[in-house]
């Protein structure tokens, strides 16, 4: 037994001396490290990494503005008749219908005297979008006036045209019926006949008339369809000639079809908000502390909003969802309306969301992790310590979200916390 004891000490006493010398050369190395530089990742402690936290009233600028879609920008053109909170109606203009047609007959065109089944072919957008009513759920009618007018972009202008004695056609629809996509509405062929022989506008708007909140997606494209002789057909497609300026060659295009509005929700004073029809959009650019933006590296980023309830709004207890988008533009642009037109909205791709219902009051915290990314790759000079909010589904669904602005009293205004890490400089003295 004691003899075991004695052949094992020595080989007890190598390993604890191997194990000290270790320790020693490694001390050591990591000590040399230390002094020589700030490089020593495996032997040597790191610093420890403090993330402060700071909340600032760092709001220079908010505004809110409507008009998004642009109005011929529209895709697709919202028709719309829900009750006290949003009405629209959708422009249709051809303003040009040739007086000739190539009759099979006939060696020359012949001139149009005659129009017999007049109809406009529209084709509906039945798609399912999350957060955007579907098909009614009631019949509906659709009714059609003419609507030629010298200023036709205007609301205040055309509005007044929609009445009994500019009545074109009407066509009542049963649900099930809005689901095969594309539907025929008569229009009068003594009102098409005569726009050809004078050669003037036809420009038709569409309402809708239901007993239930409703509302129809239309696509772009829609044709008229007449027949000039019994044995043929002319379809004329969609075509406007405003501005007369050739050189605005898209502008003519997107004003083929726009939607104008019969009667929106508007948003109280000192309140900031997104959504409604037309579309708001809502721009803040912030003024960060130097104490932080010169000195520290910005790792989130959250803004906080006060939500000021708006009952009216269309659907106010459907969950909507509200996206930052970062300003692209340098500080040299100011130009608001046209920061609001730059960004480029893509919710689907989007990192950042906020959801909330309109009806709904209180505090709102909005993650800023995409727009503190985009802060930290570029400088302010050319990317502008700014964002736009936008609401999901633009120019679909009309629902409208409001927050108090930086006019508000103090405890309603934005706010924006920074959590960040002070600069920390390693190496020679």
């Amino acid at each position: 037994m004691n003899r075991r004891m004695h052949l094992r000490a020595p080989w007890v006493s190598r390993v604890l001396i191997l194990c000290g010398f270790a320790a020693a050369v490694s001390l050591a190395a990591c000590e040399e490290k230390l002094e020589a530089g700030a490089a020593c990742p495996i032997l040597c402690a790191q610093p420890n990494v403090t993330l402060k936290d700071t909340t600032v009233e760092a709001i220079a600028v908010d505004s809110s503005l409507p008009g998004f879609p642009p109005i011929g920008e529209e895709s697709p053109l919202l028709l719309a008749a829900r009750g006290d909170s949003v009405e629209t109606r959708v422009i249709f203009r051809f303003d040009s219908i040739a007086k000739t047609f190539p009759h099979p007959s006939a060696p020359a065109d012949t001139v149009v005297t005659h129009v017999d089944s007049a109809t406009l072919r529209i084709v509906l957008d039945t798609t399912t979008v999350v957060g955007v009513p579907g098909l009614p759920t009631s019949p509906v009618t659709i009714e059609l006036y003419d609507v030629d007018a010298a200023t036709d972009t205007v609301a205040a202008n055309l509005l007044p045209l929609f009445t009994s004695s500019r009545l074109l056609g009407s066509k009542s629809f049963a649900p099930e019926t809005l689901a095969k996509d594309t539907l025929l509405l008569p229009i009068s062929t003594a009102a098409v006949l005569d726009k050809i022989t004078n050669g003037t506008h036809l420009r038709i708007g569409l309402r809708l008339v239901s007993t239930s909140s409703a509302q129809l997606r239309i696509h772009s494209g829609t044709t008229l369809r007449f027949k000039p002789a019994t044995d043929t057909a002319v379809n004329v497609a969609l075509l406007s000639l405003t501005p007369t300026d050739t050189t605005l060659a898209q502008l003519r295009l997107d004003l083929a079809d726009y939607v104008i509005t019969a009667k929106t929700v508007i948003p109280p004073a000192n309140t900031i908000s997104v959504g409604g029809y037309p579309g708001r959009r809502t721009y803040m650019r912030f003024d960060l502390p130097s104490r932080i933006v010169d000195s520290s590296t910005v790792v989130r980023a959250t803004l906080t909003l006060t939500q000021f309830p708006v009952r009216s709004s269309p659907s106010a207890l459907d969950s909507v969802a509200v996206y930052p988008f970062p300003i692209t533009a340098g500080a040299i642009v100011t130009d608001i309306p046209r920061l609001m037109r730059l960004v480029s909205v893509n919710t689907v791709a989007a990192a950042d969301s906020l959801r909330l219902f309109p009806a709904d009051s209180g505090t709102r915290r909005l993650e800023l992790v995409n727009l503190v990314r985009v802060w930290r790759n570029t400088k302010a000079e050319q990317t502008q310590r700014a964002l736009v909010l936008v609401m999901g589904a633009e120019g679909e669904r009309p629902a409208i979200a409001a927050f108090f602005s930086s006019e508000a009293s103090s405890a309603l205004r934005p706010r924006l916390q920074l959590t960040y890490v002070p600069t920390v400089t390693l190496g020679l003295p």
